[in-house]
């Protein structure tokens, strides 16, 4: 176990990122995502693609048609790996049993106590291979580790997202806007590690 100049073990710090990704985050956890675009003037207007404006209103149809796609995630702590920390967390999102979204994330945890890198790699729709990428995006922790802001480049466009831990630290609710759309996490924590 790596210890810190203090003498406390790394993964039993109070820096924010340390809370919200090894004390609260860790485990995994299911619920529901939405999709919505807010304004078809300005996606239609948006610089980020044909491609992309096709999945969007693909996304956004499905979502209409068929309701809210499930959403699972599972978080594994690795607090003696890199400077301060790295967690890996796994998202799918689904319906139907069939994937529509798959993202492999590594959260690099900045010394700081609040920082994050985020490194990520995408796949869009049910296809291994067809539509994916790899991309780097940043984080802050804040509220003593029980909120976080991230600023993802999604489907062309970057997009503010704000996390909000549920007092009880087993649920979560995110809210993710971009000049013309709207998405929404809600999540609770199934299983902790042991």
């Amino acid at each position: 176990m790596t210890m810190e100049p203090e003498g406390i073990p790394r993964h039993r710090t109070t820096a924010p990122n340390h809370v919200y990704y090894f004390d609260i985050g860790t485990g995994i956890w299911h619920g529901k995502a939405t999709f919505r675009v807010t304004s078809w003037p300005r996606l239609m207007r948006s610089r980020i693609g044909l491609t992309n404006k096709l999945l969007v209103t693909a996304m956004h149809a499905v979502e209409l048609l068929t309701g809210a796609p499930r959403q699972e995630s599972t978080i594994v702590a690795k607090p003696n790996e890199g400077e301060f920390g790295v967690a890996d967390n796994v998202v799918r999102i689904s319906k139907f049993g069939v994937t529509l979204y798959l993202l492999k994330e590594q959260y690099v945890l900045d010394g700081n106590g609040t920082g994050v890198v985020v490194n990520g790699n995408e796949r869009l729709g049910p296809v291994p291979g067809l539509l994916t990428r790899t991309f780097t995006y940043s984080a802050e922790i804040r509220d003593e580790g029980m909120a976080a802001t991230y600023s993802m480049p999604l489907l062309g466009a970057l997009w503010t997202a704000d996390y909000q831990v549920a007092a009880d630290r087993q649920s979560l609710f995110a809210e993710l806007v971009c000049e013309w759309g709207r998405a929404t996490e809600e999540t609770r924590r199934v299983s902790a590690p042991a």
